[in-house]
């Protein structure tokens, strides 16, 4: 009976032992308040009648006491809903919720970036962010000056499961200065005479999912109101923008989308000169081994009685997985030209306008790809054929200023870029891109370069707490019309700059940055070369 009763324990004790759980959360037991003591009574035992060499015992019910000592077995648990009570909770992800950058340059230009946010986990997100430069290079070239202020408030909210608001506010006051240097402005104007302020404003809502709903479906539905004044003109100019994005994934391999956007400028409230452009484009996205197939059309028609109805193609297929894929296709975009979008490229635009157009582009284009250990390359070729091409060239009766040109222009061109990460503290690489132009009635692209590059290095020591990165910018020559008419060609841009950062702390860092040290005074736009060499010392300080 004595082992019968202990074959029993055993038996009774061993599921116990043996149970496993599959779930991924792992455990150590001394994080949960055991009770080390208690007491167990068997139950009575029922007479059975065993063959054995021992006498036959009679039946009894002893009390035991226990001794449990704690060891490192691992138990786990579906997390969250069986947590032990003695366990102490998660402690929140630790993250930064603040960032302070502060520089001071050779020119009289302080730069300041700052930011703050809050977060709550899967409930709300809000942020701040303050971007404040500025520049005096009046000793050396009269008005060459300017400076720029941006707020950004942005936020987002989930309003319930898997359904998340958002939404922002962006303002900025940027001030420029007509420094012509061909034109003596210093003696044919004064400083406020020369002053341009830009003054934008922006306020955007939307809605979308956090993650793919149960019935495989992602969207996204964006509203934006833009306001452009421009101080020393009559320049007013209004927008809204409407966006929605729609997905449906059929099982693994398969994507239906749909995108579409309304945009409507007006500009001066005058209706002469506004313009409505609505974009529709349904997709269809699936996967065959290794080819990738997207199949859609895009149709984009505006107030200017001008349709665009073009199909839309893009395969992929890996010829030897990552190493090697070729890929070609057709694709459709426009490009509004309105004060908002040209003013961000060339601040000195003329407002004298007296229609809004839209850029249509249709390109064609093949190319590789693909990443060889630490090397990753792209190599893309093309032919665009585009419908109302964008042209900047100086004003005839006030040099000062740029009009607006437009031309029906065939573009041939290749591009590449090639990144080698050679170990995890060295990498470098950069970009080509070559454009041939033909245009149909104007003789030359103006302020167009043929050629763009640029070269990248970056470099890390003592663990990764001293950084260093440089990159090299190259334009070839832009054609232009000097203030006798007369054709030129401007410099060549070769812009070099560099940064170091030095890591006092994981959150405090020391920063210096080298801009344009090769002193290049290329004119991107004619009268107006960037500035010379220029230095700036700073902290980076997060929190």
């Amino acid at each position: 009976m004595k082992y019968l009763l202990i074959y029993m324990s055993l038996f009774m004790v061993s599921p116990l032992l043996s149970q496993t759980d599959t779930s991924h959360t792992k455990l150590q037991l001394n994080q949960v308040e055991v009770i080390k003591t208690f007491e167990a009574n068997l139950e009575d035992a029922q007479n059975i009648t065993i063959k054995s060499v021992l006498p036959t015992q009679k039946p009894f019910s002893p009390s035991y006491k226990y001794d449990i000592t704690i060891v490192p077995l691992e138990l786990k648990y579906p997390d969250p809903q069986i947590k032990p009570l003695a366990m102490n909770p998660d402690g929140p992800f630790k993250m930064n919720k603040g960032y302070l950058n502060v520089a001071y340059g050779v020119l009289q230009n302080p730069e300041i970036t700052a930011g703050y946010h809050a977060t709550k986990k899967d409930t709300y997100n809000a942020g701040i962010h303050i971007d404040i430069t500025s520049l005096n290079n009046t000793k050396k070239i009269p008005f060459q000056k300017y400076s720029n202020i941006g707020l950004d408030l942005y936020g987002s909210y989930m309003i319930k499961e898997n359904m998340k608001l958002y939404g922002g506010i962006n303002g900025s006051s940027k001030i420029r200065y007509f420094y012509h240097t061909d034109l003596n402005v210093a003696e044919n104007f004064n400083e406020q005479q020369s002053k341009r302020k830009l003054n934008t404003l922006d306020i955007n809502a939307g809605i979308s999912n956090a993650e793919r709903t149960k019935n495989e479906f992602n969207y996204n539905i964006n509203l934006a109101l833009n306001s452009l004044n421009l101080s020393n003109s009559d320049g007013r100019e209004n927008g809204i923008i409407f966006k929605g994005h729609v997905e449906k994934h059929i099982g693994s391999a398969t994507v239906f989308l749909l995108n579409a956007s309304f945009d409507h400028t007006a500009i001066n409230a005058d209706t002469a000169i506004s313009l409505i452009t609505t974009r529709l484009t349904p997709w269809i996205k699936t996967k065959f081994g290794n080819l990738i197939v997207q199949l859609g059309v895009d149709y984009t028609y505006d107030g200017n009685s001008t349709s665009s109805f073009f199909p839309e193609v893009l395969l992929s297929f890996g010829v030897a997985g990552p190493n090697l894929q070729v890929f070609a296709g057709l694709r459709q975009q426009y490009y509004t030209n309105n004060f908002r979008n040209v003013t961000s490229l060339n601040p000195y635009l003329s407002t004298n306008i007296t229609s809004i157009k839209n850029t249509i582009n249709q390109e064609y284009f093949a190319g590789l790809k693909g990443q060889f250990s630490f090397l990753n390359y792209q190599i893309k070729a093309g032919y665009k054929t585009i419908s109302n091409q964008m042209l900047l060239l100086n004003t005839s009766n006030d040099k000062r200023y740029f009009d607006m040109l437009f031309d029906d222009v065939n573009v041939i061109y290749a591009s590449g870029n090639l990144d080698f990460g050679i170990t995890e503290n060295v990498s470098f690489g950069g970009w080509l891109t070559q454009n041939v132009y033909d245009l149909k009635m104007i003789t030359n692209a103006w302020h167009l370069p043929n050629i763009e590059a640029n070269v990248y290095t970056k470099i890390s020591f003592l663990d990764s707490k001293l950084l260093f990165a440089g990159e090299l910018f190259f334009n070839d020559k832009v054609p232009f019309l000097n203030k006798d008419n007369v054709f030129e060609k401007s410099n060549i841009l070769f812009d070099l700059n560099t940064s170091i950062v030095y890591k006092i702390t994981d959150k405090i860092s020391v920063v210096a940055k080298g801009i344009n040290l090769l002193d290049n005074k290329f004119e991107r736009w004619y009268g107006y070369p960037s500035v010379g060499i220029n230095g700036l010392l700073g902290v980076s300080v997060l929190f």
